[in-house]
């Protein structure tokens, strides 16, 4: 009976172990993976330490951030290969090992949540600002979004999306300046916003847009009058018109600004969430702003 007795008893502790380690890992946060592709600025390559004579058309970010606060950037950069997803001579890689740190802000703050990358390896630290569970935004030193151009913009995407509650971020103006006339440009994935799309009529082979918005307000009461949104697809461009407004606050984001272009045909309307004077958000039909890919982000960036 003893033996017995102690056999049962060890049986119990190794199961209510087993139990306790089982809840305690539910707990643990799991890595995290983002991916994207960025422009190669003077100001990223600074962030990055990559020598500025060095020709970067773009960059390919995998960054990995696990339970540790450790992180993991493999970078691949230089010269876009024509009408391809890559680089003339595969690029230059490049592995940054280091730390990271998140930050969290309650109440009128801009920015919820920013995680900021430490490492001998960087020049100074690299900060992104999370937007929503799935996308992040790298900021500049001053912690303002990265303006991108016309190819890419400075978002990272969840390489495996998760659950999301809605965005995290409050739009900001650092301007008060009102021009007449707003110039924006982007290159985003072609199947996800086709999808909701109908009227682009996209072939399966699509896998990219180019956008330019030009959003125009009133020579005197400098509200917002007409614009026009050029998208190439297919190597076609398409050209629509209308008039624009700006939403401010939604259900789910009352600290939201939302710039909304309509035409004569509701299906071809679109709205952006208004990151600040420089980024837009393209936002689908339920108002949260589109998961991209390695490859392209939903960026709209002011041309300077």
């Amino acid at each position: 009976m003893t033996t017995i007795k102690i056999f049962f008893r060890n049986t119990l502790v190794l199961v209510f172990v087993f139990f306790l380690s089982s809840c305690f890992a539910t707990n643990v946060p799991s890595e995290m993976i983002l991916v994207g592709s960025t422009p190669g600025d003077e100001a990223i390559k600074s962030m990055l330490l990559i020598p500025a004579d060095t020709k970067v058309e773009f960059m390919r970010w995998h960054l990995l951030l696990d339970d540790k606060n450790a992180f993991i950037l493999e970078i691949t950069f230089g010269e876009s290969q024509p009408n391809t997803l890559g680089f003339k001579g595969g690029g230059e890689k490049r592995t940054i090992n280091g730390q990271f740190t998140v930050s969290k802000s309650e109440g009128n703050r801009p920015f919820k949540e920013v995680y900021d990358l430490k490492s001998n390896n960087l020049g100074g630290k690299v900060s992104l600002v999370k937007l929503t569970e799935n996308i992040f935004h790298i900021l500049t030193s001053q912690n303002q979004l990265m303006n991108g151009n016309g190819g890419w913009g400075y978002s990272l995407f969840r390489k495996s999306p998760v659950a999301t509650n809605g965005v995290l971020i409050s739009s900001i103006t650092m301007s008060s300046e009102k021009p007449l006339q707003l110039i924006f440009d982007g290159r985003t994935p072609c199947q996800e916003i086709a999808a909701e799309h109908a009227e682009m009529k996209v072939s399966q082979a699509c896998f990219k847009l180019k956008w330019r918005l030009i959003l125009n307000r009133d020579s005197v009461t400098y509200l917002p009058s007409t614009y026009s949104i050029r998208k190439v697809v297919d190597g076609q461009a398409r050209n629509v018109t209308g008039k624009w407004s700006i939403i401010k606050g939604t259900p789910k984001n009352p600290d939201a600004v939302i710039y909304k272009i309509e035409s004569d045909k509701p299906d071809e309307s679109i709205s952006f969430l208004v990151g600040d004077d420089n980024v837009l958000f393209f936002l689908n039909k339920n108002d949260e702003p589109y998961l991209g890919n390695e490859n392209f982000g939903f960026t709209m960036n002011k041309k300077m």
